[in-house]
């Protein structure tokens, strides 16, 4: 039995938009209700993509397809398809955890299907946060972080974060490595506050949720 190809692309975590060229176009189309619809629209929900894939198009009048996206009932047209043999499509524009309605008109020639094939599909939810952080003092000036490795594979980096004295979120620096779980912050002052927090970041650019604060006073 021919292997889907959504789930070779859920193996080899390729993101990838249509296979036949995809743009994304103003142009107002004209109803053509004698159009087929795709048939068996499958979906493959990633946390930052969401991949489709459909039957064959054997309508010989078609000749791409337009996709919408409806987030909290506002529609839009993201890409159209410039080639009726294509099969997939990937959305790359989607927020982990976020619901989307999506629909798929055939088209020919300035004219789209009267009615589309229509799928709901919720994005992955972000990834767990790392559990344990903590801060401690080391020497005159000097902080350590250490905290527990996340338990997802997929990580390959930590970002930390630290407010000073109760002041908003700065990027401080990242640390490469799912288990290497330590770093040592020297830019430290006596007479202040420092909380810090920890988001996990896997290979493909997914984040976590940030961790629960820690906080220490020099």
């Amino acid at each position: 039995m021919r292997r889907s190809i959504l789930a070779l692309l859920a193996t080899a975590l390729i993101v990838f938009n249509g296979c036949g060229g995809v743009v994304q176009s103003m142009t107002v189309y004209e109803s053509d209700p004698s159009l087929a619809k795709l048939q068996n629209l499958k979906t493959l929900p990633q946390r930052n993509s969401i991949g489709f894939e459909w039957e064959k198009i054997t309508d010989s009048k078609v000749r791409g397809i337009n996709v919408y996206r409806s987030v909290d009932g506002e529609e839009m047209h993201i890409a159209t398809i410039s080639n009726a043999y294509a099969t997939h499509f990937v959305d790359t524009q989607v927020k982990p955890g976020q619901s989307y309605s999506y629909t798929f008109k055939t088209l020919r020639f300035g004219k789209e299907a009267e009615s589309g094939t229509q799928i709901k599909v919720r994005a992955l939810s972000p990834l767990a946060s790392v559990t344990f952080l903590q801060a401690y003092k080391v020497g005159e000036g000097t902080v350590k972080l250490l905290w527990r490795p996340h338990d997802n594979e997929s990580i390959n980096a930590y970002i930390i974060e630290r407010s000073v004295n109760g002041g908003e979120w700065r990027y401080l620096a990242q640390v490469n490595g799912r288990i290497m779980v330590e770093y040592i912050d020297t830019f430290v002052r006596p007479g202040r506050e420092y909380h810090y927090r920890i988001i996990a970041k896997s290979y493909d650019d997914t984040t976590s949720r940030p961790s629960q604060p820690t906080q220490i006073r020099l």
